[in-house]
Parts: C-alpha cells; structure tokens; sequence
C-alpha cells in the first residue's frame, strides 16, 4: 500500500494539507524555537511505538507510566531533535491530522532524526487520527506524512503537579513538574521553604525533572514560584507538605491561564 493511502484513513481538516503526502522543506532552523503563537502547520512525519492502543512512555522526560491517566490520557508523542529539543521540549503540545492534540513525554532518537521532524506516538494517538472504526488499518500503515503546529496545552482545569524523586535526600530535592497550561516548558522553577518566600533557583537536570542542593535545615512544605518559557509566572504554595513521600504526586492549586 503507497504511503500516501493513508489520507483514506485520516479525518478531514479545516487545513486541506493536515493529512496529504507532503515536501519537507529545506530549512529546519526558523521552527527549532517556533511558539505556538505562531499557528503554522509543518509537514513531520508520524510513526506509533508499543502495543497498538497502549500509552507510550513518559521516560525521557521523568512521568513514567503518568502517561496513561488522565489529563494525558495516552495522547502522547516522543519527538526527535528537533522537537524533544534535548529535554526542552518535555510538555510542549501539538496539533496534528484530525487534529488530534499531543504532548512530548518522550525522546526519539537514531532513525527518526533522518527528517527534519518526526512524531513516534503511543499506538494510542496514532490511531486517533483515523475515521472511526479504522484505527487499526492506520496503525498498519506503520508511518504516515502529517501537518503539526504547535499549540497552547490545555489539560481541562487540571493544576500543575509536582512528582517527588525517589531519590531524595535531606541535602537534594528533586521533582518532574506536570500538566503546565499554556506554552508547557519552563524558563525558571524556583523553590521556598517553610512557607517562605525566599524563593532558591532550582537547575533542570533532564527532562521535566528540576533539582536544588539544600542544606539539611532545608525543611518542607515546599513552595514553587514558575516561570514558564513564554514569561509568565505562577506560584505554587507549599504544595510539597512536611510529610511527603518519595515518588508521590502532590497537586498545586495554580496553573498557567
């Protein structure tokens, strides 16, 4: 079967290029730090990876099996270089083919940095991009040509929650941030102790995942001041408590508007 049967396969768009076979273009440079206020669609190419209609993972980016509840939902994608963005990217959602709505929980690399763009979805994703009833015909296609763009994360009145290391001790702290609104990646994550407002820079070390070097008088709940990639700020109140546990989610009440 050509690749270019997929179309049968692929819902309607209101952008008539959403789902057709398509030319990369020649540059990739003016995408690499495109925002989603810039609602361009770009040709990628899409793959799907694991069991037909499971989650995918959240490994690269430190969400784990996350990825299978809700508000992720399984609507997940691995991005190549150009779209993982070497953990940069982690939270950043796109729109694709039906168009159906993604967020980049996970890094793809070797083969499917050959095109500029590349989307490995969950076996999920992939196949809610056909009619009803063709999933599975879609995902037997193995990969297909899209049109993406990026746009702005909406987790349906979800707050931000924060996923505490297990590896945490009383002089490092470490958590994956999750289900940021908005522009869905971080310029600065800060942390404050005590119900304090002195506010400590935390370093991104892969992925989602934020650390800080603490003295061991360093003593929770534990407040976040975030400040996503697009400028905008909002404070999370001692949403880590005094007697967390490793590997726990704790909810905030905040998200980005």
């Amino acid at each position: 079967m050509a690749l270019k049967d997929h179309e049968r396969f692929c819902l309607d768009s209101e952008v008539s290029l959403t789902c057709s076979s398509i030319e990369y273009p020649m540059r990739v440079a003016d995408h690499i730090n495109t925002t989603f206020k810039q609602r361009n669609f770009e040709p990628a190419l899409a793959t799907w990876y694991g069991d037909e209609t499971g989650a995918g993972s959240g490994g690269a980016c430190g969400w784990e099996d996350d990825v299978k509840n809700p508000p992720f939902s399984s609507m997940i994608s691995a991005g190549n270089a150009n779209i993982f963005l070497k953990g940069k990217g982690c939270g950043h959602c796109f729109q694709a083919c039906k168009p159906i709505t993604v967020t980049i929980s996970d890094e793809c690399p070797g083969l499917c940095n050959t095109v500029p763009f590349h989307f490995d979805l969950s076996g999920f994703a992939f196949g809610a991009m056909a009619h009803p009833g063709q999933d599975h015909n879609l995902r037997q296609l193995g990969q297909v040509d899209v049109q993406y763009q990026r746009v702005p994360c909406s987790y349906g009145g979800t707050n931000i929650a924060f996923k505490v290391s297990e590896k945490v001790n009383p002089s490092w702290f470490s958590m994956a941030i999750e289900y940021a609104d908005g522009d869905g990646g971080f310029k600065h994550v800060e942390i404050a102790q005590g119900g304090t407002k002195n506010f400590v820079a935390m370093d991104n070390i892969w992925g989602a995942v934020w650390k800080v070097d603490v003295d061991p008088s360093f003593q929770p709940p534990f407040s976040f001041r975030l400040t996503s990639a697009d400028g905008k700020t909002v404070v999370a109140n001692n949403v880590i408590p005094e007697n967390f546990s490793v590997g726990q989610k704790y909810s905030s009440n905040v998200n980005f508007a």
